[in-house]
């Protein structure tokens, strides 16, 4: 699931340009060592197809998503989806503080700042706001997306609210990254 560090992402969001530069494979462009944990869905494959349930053009719920590796010493994860076929890259959806002791996040996560049922998590204002939450694909033209995991040394995330923008969170998870994992897949009109 690492993909070649030759390409690099800016993670933004979308009132700002100023963040953190990643590789694809989710982890920082400044020599840390390769992502080892690995993401997966059961709504599709690596290099799929967005299921149209999880985009604004269907029902717009988060896909189920599940991992493993983490390392010794997480204390919590990070969720981050990028749409990659944008410059600067544009974040969709960010979901910070999940246990450490979860390896899943269920289909349908509940589109608030503190989600019931992911216990213990927050999320920021989506992509669209005023949502909160996951906000799924929907541009005009095929995009390929990126969700990312990150097994971080910090819980809860160093000074985060309800008032946390996206790129502020990024910028938070990639400065307390232990290590992470991606998952890519295909938004297709």
């Amino acid at each position: 699931l690492v993909f070649a560090s030759g390409l690099a992402l800016a993670v933004a969001g979308c009132s700002s340009n100023s963040a953190k530069t990643v590789d694809r494979g989710g982890g920082p462009v400044d020599g840390s060592p390769p992502a080892t944990m690995t993401l997966t869905s059961t709504a599709f494959a690596e290099g799929g197809a967005i299921p149209m349930a999880n985009t604004c053009k269907g029902a717009n719920t988060s896909p189920a998503l599940s991992w493993t590796g983490a390392p010794s010493g997480t204390k919590s994860f990070a969720l981050v989806l990028t749409d990659l076929s944008l410059a600067p890259t544009l974040v969709h959806w960010v979901i910070y503080d999940i246990p450490s002791t979860t390896t899943a996040l269920p289909a349908g996560v509940e589109l608030v700042y503190a989600p019931g049922n992911v216990g213990g998590a927050h999320q920021t204002v989506s992509v669209h706001a005023p949502t909160v939450g996951y906000y799924g694909p929907c541009p005009p033209a095929v995009h390929n997306y990126q969700f990312a995991i990150y097994a971080l040394d910090t819980a809860p995330l160093p000074g985060a609210s309800a008032a946390t923008t996206r790129p502020e969170a990024v910028g938070e998870i990639q400065t307390h990254r232990l290590d992470s994992g991606t998952l890519t897949a295909m938004f297709t009109p």
